[in-house]
């Protein structure tokens, strides 16, 4: 979700290469600022893991080499519409583990510096930057000291932690990573998110009590005797993440029951992805023996059970999606874009797990779009052509 008030996120395609810009040219004035007043700031950048570790003094194992998914491509109406942001999501990289002494993490976007100064780009590069300076991180001269953690300190925070795809399939998966080095010692304490009520709920669930969790949202500035650093999935979405999200958070399969058919709603909020005839849609596929479902509105466990219940799912983009990865064999999603707009993250979810078949739902682009990206579909309300949502429900219930 783009953090704008609604009437304005229509500019933000436009502002949020605007605002990179700007941050570049305003780093090297913090960088100054920085060197004068404490040194807070990263004062060069690394690129991989494997780099700060060997500059710092640490040490850094490979959990996984590099890989390549082969996915084929996703179905749906109209039939061949073009991706809207390709990205390249069947090569994976080798996923490592890094232990740096006194490593920080710095900022709301969860940046991780090496005990040398260092910006370590594998794990801190933000959402629409491609250079150190555009991290966001760079428009404070002044952050905080940071707070002191003795020992080993696991680092599970990361950017876009506050959403739950990304909490799930990008960050949660972390663990998985270390627990393929098992020879580097388990963290004595984990530095988290903790503003959301899922972030505790998931933790429980994979056995990190309260006791041992440093929260990013009250200390966005620590520093740790050795900070232990894994990999992020970065939505790449591979097999093996599937197969893990699925044996911690659902070791008995699917509940047992009756089948059922639920239609996801996002909320009227504009400019959004909101389904602007959303009325329609559930009206339509309440004859289809649909239920409508808001995930917000669960806890993760129902989220889970819910999704594993399921034998067909609708519903637009976004982490309303997310619990596809505990769908079971069989069954089948629809998501809906807005028109024009095809965005792959929960294709490339739903072709890793097991048994389940995809459809996309957009339409022909009504105008030209002289910036049509990533940006601006997230910021696009949806009109569901009720004949082709008709036509791709009928494939599977006629």
């Amino acid at each position: 979700m783009v953090r704008l008030p609604a009437p304005a996120r229509p500019l933000f395609p436009y502002l949020k290469p605007a605002y990179v810009a700007a941050t570049r040219l305003v780093a090297p004035v913090s960088q100054r600022v920085s060197r004068a007043g404490g040194n807070l700031l990263p004062t060069g950048a690394v690129e991989t893991l494997a780099q700060a570790a060997a500059t710092s003094g640490g040490r850094w194992l490979t959990a996984r080499p590099a890989e390549v998914i082969e996915r084929g491509s996703p179905q749906g109406l109209p039939a061949g519409l073009r991706a809207t942001d390709p990205g390249d999501p069947d090569n994976v990289p080798a996923l490592r583990v890094a232990t740096l002494p006194d490593g920080r993490v710095l900022g709301a976007q969860r940046a991780v510096i090496s005990g040398a100064g260092d910006l370590v780009m594998e794990v801190s590069r933000y959402w629409g930057t491609r250079r150190p300076r555009e991290q966001p991180l760079y428009l404070n001269p002044s952050p905080p000291p940071p707070l002191h953690v003795p020992g080993r300190l696991g680092v599970l925070a990361g950017r876009g932690d506050t959403n739950y795809y990304h909490w799930l399939v990008d960050i949660l998966p972390r663990l998985g990573v270390l627990e393929q080095c098992p020879d580097l010692a388990a963290p004595e304490l984990w530095y988290v998110p903790t503003s959301m009520s899922f972030h505790g709920q998931l933790l429980d669930r994979l056995g990190i009590p309260a006791d041992r969790r440093i929260s990013a949202d009250e200390h966005p500035h620590v520093r740790a005797d050795e900070l232990v650093v894994p990999s992020l999935i970065t939505e790449k979405n591979p097999p093996w993440m599937v197969a893990w999200l699925r044996a911690k958070l659902l070791p008995d399969g699917p509940p047992g029951g009756p089948r059922t058919r639920i239609v996801l709603t996002r909320g009227p909020s504009p400019n959004n992805r909101s389904v602007r005839n959303e009325a329609d849609v559930r009206e339509l596929l309440s004859g289809y023996g649909f239920t409508a479902v808001d995930p917000g509105t669960l806890s993760v466990e129902e989220q889970i059970a819910t999704f594993a219940q399921a034998e067909i799912i609708v519903g637009a983009h976004g982490a309303g999606l997310t619990n596809l990865a505990f769908a079971s064999p069989g069954a089948r999603v629809i998501e809906l874009f807005p028109a024009g707009y095809l965005l792959l993250d929960y294709w490339w979810l739903a072709s890793v797990v097991p048994g389940v078949d995809y459809r996309y739902l957009s339409a022909p682009a009504r105008r030209r779009s002289a910036l049509r990206n990533r940006g601006s579909a997230i910021v696009a309300d949806i009109d569901v052509d009720l004949d082709d949502l008709r036509t791709l429900v009928e494939e599977w219930v006629g």
